[in-house]
């Protein structure tokens, strides 16, 4: 039991290890403080001797001691020094901003001409739907009217020039259509010498 006893020594019992531990985080912090910009340093935390028979007292200090270093970070922490923007930065926002504001009138204009042109484009196209239908209207009842007074004018002999209109005697050979030649020689020989009724 050697190894033990250098804990049951005088002066091992007169170091506590709390005060130690905030002896220890006082100079993590202090480091802290530097790297961060904080203009004073923390204050010393006291350490504290511990008497070996008295166990309310070693509470006590050690609560002391945690007091001191929790004002020690809020005292730290209460001078922190928050830096300005530079100049250069505060100019370069404002005209960003300056810049985004002229493209979201830039924007809306041209929303708005798009809007119009848009408007002039549609009225346009229905006028012009209008005259093609005003066209067609009146190139179907003209053929309308032909066609009635073609129906109402019956004639008897005139049955295969009638038919004849109907019929197209253009020449055209396409592959897939059947050759129907020899029907229009047929129907325009009937045309020219209809047949006679007896």
């Amino acid at each position: 039991m050697d190894g033990f006893d250098a804990f049951d020594s005088p002066a091992a019992a007169e170091i506590d290890p709390a005060a130690e531990f905030l002896a220890q985080e006082q100079e993590d912090l202090a480091e802290l403080g530097e790297d961060m910009g904080f203009n004073s340093p923390p204050q010393d935390i006291e350490v504290v001797q511990v008497e070996e028979n008295s166990p309310n007292t070693e509470v006590k200090q050690e609560d002391d001691a945690i007091q001191n270093g929790m004002e020690t970070l809020t005292n730290g922490m209460g001078n922190i020094n928050v830096r300005e923007e530079p100049e250069s930065i505060k100019k370069w926002k404002i005209e960003q901003e300056e810049k985004l504001k002229l493209k979201d009138e830039n924007e809306e204009k041209k929303r708005k001409e798009l809007k119009e042109q848009a408007k002039q484009e549609l009225n346009d196209w229905y006028k012009h739907y209008e005259e093609q239908l005003q066209k067609t209207k009146e190139n179907n009842r003209s053929a309308e009217e032909t066609f009635v007074s073609e129906i109402n004018d019956i004639q008897p002999g005139t049955e295969w020039e009638r038919v004849a209109k109907q019929c197209d005697f253009s020449a055209k050979n396409t592959r897939n259509t059947k050759d129907v030649s020899r029907m229009r020689g047929i129907l325009l020989q009937l045309k020219q010498n209809p047949p006679t009724r007896e």
